[in-house]
């Protein structure tokens, strides 16, 4: 497996990046992330707290796996880190990133690594959740995976949209004597798309949709068990394309949690 050097590491402002590097009191081949700030060097104090979400989107036929941490302290910011499954290195960087019990965060400057922060390693059952989707695929290519990030952020960033969409949890669902017809929903709903409306206590209006990265699995057997209600306003912001008679759309889905949507795209 390839390792950094630390002192070595250049990053671009606001940029970035999972490594496996070496050196100091690290495990050999320890995998961390390392991030520039845009706004200038963080300060090593001890007002500085790590926040880490998690989020898997299908997108160009390329399962981008996203991690994003939330660093506070002088300054509050939004770090995205794609994860390249297929890269080199890529299938090990995965089993590490299961297996570690912590996670390293280290701060660069222009001239590298400026200081380092551990924390627990959030990111383990996500990362061991993945291998069975990921197998299935097809394999895509250095330039695919690049080009599937690019035109992913351009379609949801800013970075806090990113950061919304991967959020963790589910509404609680409260019992309700009127449930609105699609005819209610206030807003225009394709009619192609009225068939598949729905709403449900705690989620409010929403569409069925199969998720793209479900989509083989669906296809293989009854596109309908696939079915996952979205926001309305979720899908028709993202769009939706059409399979065996079934509405596919791009919108994260994180194993275990379900749809990662925007809580304001919620309509009750």
């Amino acid at each position: 497996m390839d390792l950094i050097d630390p002192k070595k590491i250049r990053l671009l402002p606001g940029q970035g990046i999972e490594a496996a590097y070496s050196g100091g009191s690290t495990q050999e081949g320890e995998v961390g992330l390392f991030v520039r700030s845009e706004f200038g060097p963080f300060r090593k104090n001890g007002d500085v707290g790590i926040l880490q979400r998690a989020g898997v989107v299908h997108f160009n036929d390329v399962l981008l796996v996203l991690t994003m941490v939330r660093v506070g302290g002088n300054q509050d910011e939004l770090f995205d880190i794609w994860w390249n499954y297929h890269a080199r290195d890529g299938v090990e960087h995965f089993q590490r990133m299961s297996e570690q019990d912590r996670l390293v965060l280290h701060f660069c400057n222009e001239e590298g690594r400026a200081f380092s922060m551990d924390s627990g390693n959030e990111f383990r059952k996500f990362f061991a959740s993945l291998p069975p989707l990921l197998r299935k695929a097809q394999p895509w290519t250095d330039i695919e995976f690049d080009r599937a990030v690019r035109g992913f952020c351009a379609k949801s960033y800013p970075k806090e949209n990113l950061w919304d969409m991967i959020q963790y949890g589910v509404a609680e669902e409260e019992e309700s004597d009127q449930v609105p017809e699609v005819d209610e929903y206030p807003g225009n709903i394709p009619e192609d798309l009225k068939p598949f409306y729905i709403y449900l206590p705690g989620q409010g209006h929403s569409i069925n949709i199969i998720p793209s990265i479900l989509e083989e699995q669906a296809m293989e057997g009854n596109p309908g068990e696939h079915l996952l209600p979205a926001p309305v306003k979720t899908v028709l912001r993202c769009g939706i394309r059409w399979v065996r008679g079934y509405p596919v759309a791009p919108i994260p889905f994180i194993p275990g949690h379900g749809l990662a949507v925007p809580p304001e795209d919620t309509e009750l």
